[in-house]
């Protein structure tokens, strides 16, 4: 018989979520195959009948990561949120989501795949573990609240803590899109200034300076580099825009994606504020996980996945180790160099009084003011760096070609 290629979805000894592909005769031979490793199977799925050729997608996709919009899930979980608190049952209230769905063909087959799963005996942690949408970490806190029947407040929390997260990003996207326009248009001035302009100073200089020995080092630099954008322009344009295309692609990958948070890691300003984004989502999502019951260690563990920073996680995942190895919580957080006094106090205030998760709030919305003061200190210093730079660069081009003016205008006058 031909082997079969399975996807695979379950979960271990330890309750942790575990993806990936099995080989087998047949699907009854693969759940054996799991089963027999200790897992817990959540769903099989043969990888013929769930992969589709999507190269006629490729453009459709290449400037997005996913194909369910973030929003959307964060705007799902209120409203299910809403729903629930009423008193109506699960499945009613899936459908009342589909029939409200419109437009949204994924987010549609979603909530159709998530009433399935319930219909089935599933709970909706379960049911949500299976769609493939949605992270582990918001899984686990729907399943920590099922167990104490507060799934509906944990839906509403989910919405808020993914709402702040989306407004953290739309205030760093909209700080650096002012920027951007701006270096984009300046660049776009700048090459029509060295393309055409600055030819027809060239023609000057030549019939007064045949030999072209006369003329100063900057303005022969400055039309040197004119007669290479104008011989070239299309080649520089067609790699512009393929460094572009291969970035996107790039950037796709999780991998590729540390590496770029870990360079703006080194930057001056940019560091600080990467950091401050990082340790706000650890402890918020550490103390809404603890909130709901979830152990200190796995809200830990869970949340150490969230930071994207590697130097953030390094350091979280030692504090967990000594947490683990039995050390105190308040020592195993003053080893972390990157945390402030005012954290480490109410650390140990939580630590202290038994409302550690409050502790871990509070610690979260305290970087969360801190992010937004450093997005206003760097708007308000990107501004002026980038006059200081465009007037650098286009006084270059207007001294250089005012340079050789000067001499003619000496040899004119008596």
């Amino acid at each position: 018989m031909l082997s079969m290629r399975f996807r695979f979805l379950a979960e271990n000894a330890n309750g942790e979520v575990v993806r990936g592909e099995i080989d087998a005769d047949g699907k009854s031979s693969a759940l054996q195959n799991l089963e027999h490793h200790g897992l817990s199977v959540q769903l099989l799925q043969s990888c013929e009948s769930g992969c589709k050729k999507e190269s006629g997608k490729f453009f459709a996709t290449l400037f997005r990561r996913s194909g369910i919009r973030q929003s959307w899930k964060y705007d799902f979980f209120e409203q299910l949120s809403m729903l629930l608190m009423s008193g109506l049952p699960m499945e009613r209230c899936l459908s009342a989501l589909i029939a409200g769905t419109r437009g949204e063909k994924i987010a549609l087959g979603t909530i159709c795949q998530l009433k399935e799963k319930i219909s089935s005996g599933m709970s909706l942690s379960e049911g949500m573990m299976c769609t493939h949408v949605f992270s582990e970490t918001e899984v686990k806190t729907v399943r920590a609240a099922e167990e104490i029947g507060r799934p509906g407040v944990a839906l509403s929390e989910l919405a808020e803590f993914g709402k702040k997260v989306s407004a953290i990003e739309k205030k760093i996207k909209s700080s650096l899109a002012y920027p951007a326009i701006v270096l984009t248009v300046a660049g776009f001035a700048l090459v029509l200034l060295m393309t055409v302009v600055v030819p027809k100073f060239e023609a000057v200089f030549v019939s007064q300076h045949p030999d072209g020995k006369r003329l100063p080092v900057l303005t022969q630099f400055v039309i040197d580099l004119c007669n290479f954008l104008s011989h070239h322009f299309i080649a520089i344009f067609m790699f512009f825009v393929l460094s572009v295309v291969v970035f996107r692609i790039c950037l796709r990958r999780k991998e590729f994606r540390r590496r770029i948070v870990g360079f703006c890691c080194r930057l001056p300003v940019f560091g600080t504020l990467v950091t401050d984004v990082s340790l706000n989502g650890f402890f918020r999502t550490a103390g809404m996980l603890m909130s709901f019951g979830v152990p200190l260690q796995d809200a830990m563990k869970l949340s150490v996945a969230v930071v994207s920073v590697a130097r953030s996680r390094r350091a979280f995942e030692k504090i967990l180790e000594k947490i683990t190895h039995g050390e105190g919580l308040s020592d195993s957080f003053a080893s972390n160099k990157l945390l402030a006094a005012t954290d480490l106090g109410l650390i140990f205030a939580g630590e202290q009084s038994g409302n550690l998760a409050q502790s871990f709030v509070k610690i979260g919305e305290i970087y969360n003011e801190k992010i937004e003061n450093r997005l206003a200190f760097l708007t308000t210093l990107i501004e002026p760096v980038i006059i200081l730079l465009l007037a650098v660069v286009v006084g270059t081009v207007v001294v250089a070609m005012f340079l050789p003016m000067i001499s003619l205008m000496e040899n004119i006058l008596p």
